[in-house]
């Protein structure tokens, strides 16, 4: 049933893509939810609709994307726009033993992506209503996702070495949808306009339970039984990033859900794109 809304002011989004499934996936479920929606690349920001709320999802194409990112955010920080909705992650922060990872916490990022996701944050950071939501590690059909080097390595019989020391707060492209949507919605009506928030799974978990996870409803797509070599990496570092999403509970009222909600789904498009890809 269509969520239909007519009182948002703007009712306009400006979605800035990532090029990747996360796209479609925001975009239906704004106009569901009544606001008119444009999806623009990185290179037509010049039609973008006075005062519109936008959406910047372009840092999440990840991989050789993030410098594009960043000059795409340093060209929306100079758009006079309602509201700005900037996708981060919780890789901005190290990692280390610390039980959660809060909005107070100063970014210190480690790896070359991280830099990237805080070089991003920073080049929006003048603009007067922004909004951060960083989100825990991905769970999509990116190729250097985790999800994808599982499965690739179940169906093809090999070894799969994982971390099971470090723990992190999973979002499915759905949860993600679900949430910025969620956030969209209450700008629009009136709440606070600025700020950064965090958002990740309700139960965290480690690289090796989130495969043993994703094996189980593999098997269940299969008559034969697959019995994959699990092993846990011998330098696995423990660089925990477990967020935590009070804040957003207490301001936008958005509880958190499972990452295990939805996988199965997840886990049938990952081998129903293996099963093409075999088949040329």
């Amino acid at each position: 049933m269509a969520e239909l809304h007519t009182g948002y002011r703007p009712d306009s989004i400006a979605i800035i893509g990532a090029g990747n499934e996360i796209d479609g996936a925001l975009q239906k479920r704004l106009q569901r939810a009544g606001f008119r929606v444009q999806l623009l690349t990185a290179d037509a920001l010049d039609q973008l609709r006075p005062g519109s709320i936008v959406i910047n999802v372009s840092a999440c194409a990840g991989g050789q994307q993030m410098a594009g990112a960043v000059r795409v955010c340093e060209l929306l920080a100079q758009k006079k726009c309602s509201y700005l909705l900037h996708l981060s992650s919780y890789q901005v922060f190290p990692g280390g033993t610390r039980k959660r990872y809060d909005e107070d916490e100063v970014p210190a990022p480690i790896s070359d992506a991280g830099r990237r996701w805080l070089a991003c944050e920073e080049a929006l950071a003048g603009h007067e209503n922004l909004t951060i939501l960083r989100f825990g590690w991905m769970v999509d059909r990116n190729d250097d996702a985790l999800l994808g080097r599982i499965l690739r390595g179940l169906v093809a019989r090999q070894p799969i070495a994982l971390d099971e020391e470090s723990r992190g707060s999973p979002v499915t492209v759905m949860d993600m949808v679900r949430v910025t949507v969620a956030v969209a919605q209450q700008l629009a009506s009136g709440a606070p306009a600025s700020g950064i928030y965090h958002y990740g799974a309700a139960d965290s978990c480690t690289a090796m339970e989130f495969a043993r996870e994703v094996v189980e409803r593999a098997q269940s797509f299969y008559d034969e039984d697959f019995s994959p070599e699990l092993s846990a990496l011998p330098d696995a570092d423990g660089h925990s990033v477990v967020l935590a999403c009070g804040k957003l509970r207490d301001v936008f009222g958005i509880q958190q859900r499972s990452w295990r909600q939805g996988l199965t789904r997840q886990v049938e498009l990952w081998l129903e794109r293996l099963e093409a890809g075999a088949s040329r």
